[in-house]
C-alpha cells in the first residue's frame, strides 16, 4: 500500500538525519582538551627542572602526579564517548519507530485510504465556484495583457466573454485567437456566430463571410451551414434557405443536436410552424425568433427593439454594453448618422474611461466619427 511505503521512506530519512548525529563523539573534543593540558604541564615541568628552578626530585614527583591524570583524562572519553553513543542510538532507534508510529496512528484515524478516485469527467463536469471562476477569468485576462501573442488564451476565454454579454471582446477575442492560432473552420464559425449574437440574432455581412470561410475549409461545418441558411432566410431568398437546410436535414446523424433547429426551419419557411425550435441553432433564443419571421415583421421587430434600447439608454446613459449594442445596430441597419450620434451620446453619458474607450474602439472598428 502506498501510505505505508511513505512511512517507510519517512523513516529512511528520519535516519539519514539522526545517524551522523549518534556517530559524532562529542565527549571526544572535551577529553582532547584535557590530553592537551596534561601534556602541555609535563612539558613544562621539563622545561623547570632543565633551567634549575626544580631540583630532579621535585620535578620527577611532578612529572608523575601530571602522568597520572593524564592517564585518567585519556581513560574517561572512552566510557564517556561510549554512553553518548548509546543514547544516540536510542534517540535515533525511538525517533525511527516513534514518529511513523504517530504518523500512521493518526491516519488510520483521520484519513481515508479506501476513498476511491473522483474520476476525471466528474471533475471535469462538476460546476466551479463562481468566485473562482471569475479569478481564473481575471488572471486569464492580465496574462493576455501581458502576453498578446497567446492565441490560446484568446481561444480559452473567448466562449466565456459571449455568454457573460461581454459581445465585442468575445468578437476581440475569436479574431485574435483566428489570427495567432490559424484558419480552421471551427474557428471561423465561432467568430461569425459572435457577431450574429452581438448583433441581436442578424446575420451580418461580416458574419456571413466568416461562415462562408468555415465551409471552405470544410463543406459539411454544420454551424456554417445553418446560419447561412438563416441569412438566406433573412435575405428573403426563401428556396434558397430551404435548400440549405433541407440539405443539413438529410446529412445529419439522427441524434445530432442542431437536427431540431434545422427541422423547425424548415417548417416555418414552407408554412408548417410559425415558432422556432426551441433547442439547438443559435444560441440566442431572442436569436432564432428574429430568424424565423417573415422580412417584414423582422425589420419591424429590430427597429422596435433598437428603439426601446434608445429610449432606455436616454434615460439611464451608464450601461456600456447596451451603448455598444445600439451603435452597432444602427452600423448594421445602415444608419450612420444615428450610429454617430450614439457614439457622442455614449461619449457623455459614460464616466469611466475604459468604458469610453471601449466607444472608441467600435467606432473606429465601424468607421464611424462622432
Amino acid at each position: 500500500m502506498i501510505w505505508l511505503i511513505f512511512a517507510l521512506l519517512t523513516g529512511a530519512a528520519v535516519m539519514a538525519v539522526l545517524a551522523p548525529l549518534a556517530m559524532r563523539g562529542g565527549a571526544e573534543n572535551e577529553s582532547a582538551a584535557d590530553v592537551a593540558f596534561f601534556e602541555e604541564q609535563i612539558a613544562e615541568i621539563e622545561r623547570e627542572r632543565s633551567e634549575g628552578r626544580l631540583d630532579a626530585t621535585d620535578a620527577e614527583a611532578a612529572k608523575t602526579e601530571a602522568a597520572r591524570r593524564l592517564l585518567r583524562a585519556e581513560a574517561a572519553p572512552k566510557a564517556k564517548v561510549a554512553a553518548s553513543r548509546k543514547l544516540a542510538l536510542a534517540a535515533a532507534l525511538a525517533a525511527i519507530v516513534a514518529m511513523p508510529a504517530v504518523a500512521l496512528s493518526l491516519y488510520a484515524r483521520l484519513g481515508h485510504s479506501d476513498l476511491p478516485d473522483m474520476p476525471l469527467t466528474a471533475r471535469l463536469e462538476s460546476a466551479p465556484d463562481g468566485r473562482d471562476l471569475a479569478s481564473a477569468v481575471a488572471r486569464i485576462e492580465q496574462h493576455l495583457r501581458e502576453h498578446p501573442e497567446d492565441g490560446r488564451g484568446f481561444e480559452v476565454i473567448a466562449p466565456y466573454l459571449l455568454r457573460t454579454g461581454r459581445g465585442e471582446e468575445a468578437i476581440h477575442a475569436y479574431s485574435e485567437a483566428l489570427r495567432l492560432l490559424g484558419a480552421t473552420a471551427a474557428r471561423y464559425a465561432s467568430l461569425g456566430e459572435a457577431r450574429v449574437v452581438v448583433a441581436g440574432g442578424l446575420v451580418t455581412p461580416e458574419a456571413k463571410t466568416e461562415f462562408e470561410a468555415a465551409l471552405a475549409l470544410d463543406p459539411s461545418a454544420p454551424e456554417a451551414q445553418y446560419y447561412l441558411g438563416v441569412a438566406a432566410a433573412q435575405a428573403g431568398e426563401k428556396e434558397k434557405a430551404i435548400e440549405i437546410f433541407s440539405k443539413m436535414a438529410a446529412d445529419a446523424p439522427p441524434d445530432a443536436a442542431y437536427l431540431k433547429a434545422v427541422n423547425g426551419q424548415l417548417a416555418i419557411l414552407r408554412g408548417e410552424a410559425s415558432a422556432p425550435a426551441s433547442a439547438g441553432g443559435p444560441s440566442s433564443e431572442q436569436g432564432r425568433a428574429i430568424a424565423a419571421m417573415p422580412a417584414d415583421q423582422r425589420q419591424a421587430m429590430i427597429r422596435g427593439m433598437v428603439d426601446r434600447l434608445a429610449s432606455r439608454l436616454e434615460a439611464k446613459g451608464d450601461d456600456v454594453e447596451g451603448w455598444l449594442k445600439l451603435i452597432r445596430a444602427y452600423s448594421v441597419l445602415a444608419e450612420t448618422e444615428k450610429a454617430k450620434k450614439a457614439v457622442t451620446d455614449a461619449r457623455r453619458a459614460l464616466a469611466s474611461k475604459d468604458d469610453v474607450a471601449r466607444i472608441d474602439a467600435l467606432a473606429k472598428k465601424l468607421n464611424i466619427g462622432g
